[in-house]
């Protein structure tokens, strides 16, 4: 289904609707965008000559009519003006779009904030829930803060999929307006927020956007959990769903500027390195340690929040030194012989199973220190009415540079991401969205670039469930599925209960089977 196209428009008071009506003629004839729907926004009443264009454009009156109602030759020419680029559209297009006057209630047209909150409230009202559209916004007529606004709307990520910003300029001399697309992207302030506000590829984080049921949900729960101070919260969920986000968006904005936050990815430490990240360490702890070195703990004299990303990389050693760090806010750095005093709240992510975590990754002791409160943030694909905004977000984060065209939304990539898994998530519309933006700068051309993004992601994509532990793989017969689990089966038992002999007692398993067992996984 082809998506509607929407003009966004503020009245020109003084210019009258001649200037929307050119740039009507200008986006269909030149730029080969057909208007469905035009939004005419004013903030006091349209003059009887205005509302004399606009009854002549879209025929509502007859024109001989109107035109005896003036005198005025500024105006009649105004007004003929409006008739002609009318007809010339008809003959184009056979049918005219569908007009609306929305009166806009703000408190001076140089009133920033007050042209902002209406524009919040129009686009929440009349176009955010609208789902296969194109918004299409002349900046140009009304006040320069109603421009700046626009542009400050468009850069912050406020205005919807598919939206492009036009400027319309009206030479005298050779009776024509030009249109141009803005392809504007700050870089001073407003870039400075973005860039923070994207730090880590990190999408926008906004609940009152969020439709899906599940994902709902889990930000409700996520938000009600983080009222309760000092409980640990553990995040379960696939890699690339959020989870960073919702910790820095959800439970670290509740606290004041100047509560301490420090973030840590277990994956990239070794244990003595973590070790030394966590406790800090004093003069001469080690060869190389010249000076001594204040640790993260050391930051939380008085509370903050320690989120600890891919927790089921931390070494059973260290689990063990955390869990007393947490029962007696005490904790040794390494070489020290006197305790200091540590007070946060712990938060922890992992992309691993719930069942994977208790049975074999955490001590239970660390894992019941950790998991006061625990909340699954659902896949992308069981998510998938979200995808609009999620998109948006995505493509905001990647083209926040000069030159990026806004954001390139269709049928075609809505339909290709709801028929993959996107065992990535956020990171697989990333990596789609950085190849549409590729290919765009090569050909120039929407279609083209989408076409050839999809095929190179095809290429490199990897269609398989986030776990290596699963033993359901595509194309694998059931005697090679069981044979994968008796030989890790076989595994564990062994390196359990110490020998061959003792795991075939307790398993009631010959040792030979053992051995076959071992030698029998066919999925490799």
């Amino acid at each position: 289904m082809k998506n509607k196209q929407i003009l966004l428009t503020w009245d020109a008071f003084n210019n009258g609707f001649v200037v929307t009506a050119k740039v009507l003629k200008s986006l269909l004839l030149e730029k080969k965008v057909s208007i469905d729907f035009i939004y005419y926004l004013q903030n006091q009443e349209l003059s009887d000559e205005n509302l004399a264009e606009i009854d002549v454009f879209f025929e509502r009156k007859k024109y001989g009519e109107v035109l005896k109602k003036f005198d005025d030759e500024r105006i009649i020419d105004r007004i003929k003006e409006n008739r002609a680029i009318s007809e010339s559209l008809k003959l184009e297009t056979e049918v005219l779009p569908k007009f609306q006057n929305k009166r806009v209630s703000i408190n001076g047209v140089t009133n920033y904030q007050s042209i902002y909150d209406s524009l919040i409230t129009f686009l929440k009202d009349k176009i955010y829930d609208r789902e296969n559209i194109d918004l299409h916004i002349n900046i140009s007529p009304g006040t320069p803060q109603m421009h700046v606004v626009w542009l400050m709307l468009n850069s912050a990520g406020y205005l919807p999929a598919n939206t492009t910003l036009w400027s319309s300029q009206y030479d005298k001399t050779k009776k024509k307006t030009y249109l141009e697309e803005v392809r504007f992207t700050p870089n001073i302030f407003l870039s400075e927020l973005l860039n923070k506000k994207y730090l880590n590829n990190a999408h926008r984080l906004n609940p009152n956007e969020t439709k899906s049921q599940k994902r709902k949900a889990a930000e409700s729960r996520l938000a009600l959990f983080s009222h309760i101070p000092n409980a640990s919260i553990l995040l379960l969920g696939e890699r690339g769903t959020g989870k960073s986000t919702y910790v820095r968006e959800l439970i670290v904005k509740k606290y004041n500027k100047d509560y301490p936050f420090s973030e840590l990815a277990c994956g990239t430490f070794s244990e003595e390195l973590m070790k030394s990240e966590l406790f800090g360490y004093k003069k001469g702890a080690f060869t190389g340690a010249v000076k001594d070195k204040e640790g993260i703990l050391s930051k939380f004299t008085k509370g903050g929040v320690l989120f600890l990303d891919e927790i089921q990389d931390l070494s059973k050693s260290l689990q063990r030194q955390l869990i007393q760090v947490l029962q007696t806010g005490n904790y040794f750095p390494l070489g020290a012989d006197q305790p200091e005093k540590t007070n946060f709240r712990l938060i922890a992510a992992s992309n691993i199973s719930f069942s994977d975590l208790t049975s074999n990754m955490l001590d239970y002791d660390f894992f019941d220190r950790i998991s006061r409160f625990i909340v699954q943030i659902p896949s992308l694909r069981e998510c998938q009415e979200d995808f609009v905004i999620n998109w948006q977000n995505v493509w905001n984060d990647i083209s926040s540079f000069e030159d990026a065209p806004s954001v390139i939304w269709n049928d075609k990539i809505h339909g290709f991401l709801k028929s993959k898994k996107l065992y990535g998530n956020y990171r697989d519309m990333q990596k789609l969205a950085s190849y549409i933006l590729a290919f765009y700068f090569e050909s120039h051309k929407k279609d083209v670039a989408v076409d050839k993004a999809i095929k190179e992601f095809e290429k490199w994509n990897v269609e398989k469930a986030s776990s290596d532990k699963s033993y359901f793989v595509e194309g694998k017969t059931y005697n090679e599925m069981v044979a994968k689990f008796n030989k890790e089966l076989a595994e564990w038992s062994i390196n359990n209960y110490g020998n061959k002999k003792k795991a075939s007692g307790v398993l009631n398993r010959s040792e030979s089977m053992l051995s076959k067992d071992l030698k029998m996984d066919r999925l490799k």
